[in-house]
Parts: C-alpha cells; sequence; structure tokens
C-alpha cells in the first residue's frame, strides 16, 4: 500500500539517491586526501587502515558499542564450549 502520489515517492527516491551520491562523492574527496598526506608522511598502509578504522568508531560510539557486545558473546560463548562456563 502506498502512501502518496507514485511520482511524488518516485522524486524522493531519486532525491535520496542523488543525496547519497553527493555524500560519497565528498567521502571519496576526503579519503583521498587523508591517504595522499598519508602517502607523503611514509605512513604504511596498514597504519593508515587501523587509524580510519579507529576515527570512523570514535565518531560511531553506537557501533562500537555493538561491536563490544559482539565480542563479549563470542568469548562467552568460546568459554562454555571450552567448559570453563556453565551454560544456563
Amino acid at each position: 500500500m502506498t502512501t502518496g502520489h507514485p511520482h511524488v515517492e518516485t522524486a524522493e527516491k531519486l532525491t535520496k539517491a542523488a543525496n547519497r551520491i553527493q555524500l560519497a562523492s565528498r567521502l571519496d574527496r576526503h579519503l583521498a586526501q587523508a591517504a595522499k598526506l598519508a602517502s607523503e608522511y611514509g605512513v604504511p598502509p596498514d597504519v593508515f587502515a587501523a587509524a580510519a578504522w579507529h576515527a570512523y568508531l570514535h565518531a560511531s560510539p553506537a557501533l562500537a558499542e555493538h561491536i563490544e557486545q559482539l565480542q563479549f558473546m563470542t568469548q562467552i560463548e568460546e568459554m562454555r564450549n571450552a567448559g570453563r562456563l556453565a551454560k544456563a
């Protein structure tokens, strides 16, 4: 069931798609600048990638918390499988 006129919904979808493309373009430019700077200073690629990931997690606390929860649950399951923690 549609909530509005089909042409309006299509226009909204196109606008959202255009916004995502603009955002991706801006992100690409910023990443390219950061990569160029890292390259000029001789930062190894793995260090650059780790720094980018750390910055992303720092900007996304909810994602960082979710990952920590997943890691915790994985550790709990590993301890259970190894017999070091009782199963409820």
